[in-house]
């Protein structure tokens, strides 16, 4: 039930090739680039689409990064789990941590796939909010590259969503600083 980084990086060749049909921007990392196993880069929107709307600025593109869950001996189950996270950039210093996380409970509320999280990650001083995905699969099995896309562009939707919402409750709470 071992799933080796030879079968991670050709699980994830197979998915980058359909992804490419789709017009989804992937990369492959190897292993040691982002963590000690092989990583699924997938970008949103395409750079081919965001080239024919006019410059690609780095806060149109999002970045969510794919690795397959390890699972040791004490844990194997029949199923083989690949998760995608992507970090919120959205600007949120001048709201407090609950008003943060009461967004956060709002937002879960409305996605279909996956969730917000909002707390440290590691190798980071400061809290951050992700959007977090988690694609199961029987083991054995390939991944199904529809449910694959289809999660990848509801993340970029609720990234979109999570950064409109952040960037309105900011908006809302100057407006009423500068009222007072």
């Amino acid at each position: 039930m071992s799933f080796t980084i030879e079968e991670k990086t050709e699980e994830f060749e197979r998915l980058k090739e359909f992804l490419d049909s789709v017009e989804i921007a992937a990369e492959i990392l190897p292993p040691g680039k982002l963590t000690e196993e092989p990583s699924l880069l997938v970008c949103l929107p395409s750079v081919e689409d965001a080239g024919r709307e006019g410059e690609i600025r780095p806060e149109d593109l999002h970045v969510a990064a794919g690795y397959f869950l390890n699972l040791d001996d004490t844990e194997q189950r029949l199923t083989k789990y690949l998760i995608f996270y992507t970090q919120i950039e959205a600007e949120f210093s001048s709201m407090s941590d609950l008003e943060i996380l009461t967004l956060i409970n709002q937002l879960n509320r409305t996605v279909r796939v996956g969730h917000y999280f909002y707390g440290k990650v590691d190798g980071s001083d400061a809290a951050v909010v992700q959007y977090r995905t988690t694609v199961a699969c029987a083991d054995g099995e390939p991944f199904d590259e529809g449910v694959i896309g289809d999660t990848i562009v509801e993340m970029g939707a609720g990234y979109d969503i999570a950064k409109e919402t952040f960037a309105h409750a900011n908006k809302d709470r100057e407006t009423a600083a500068e009222e007072r």
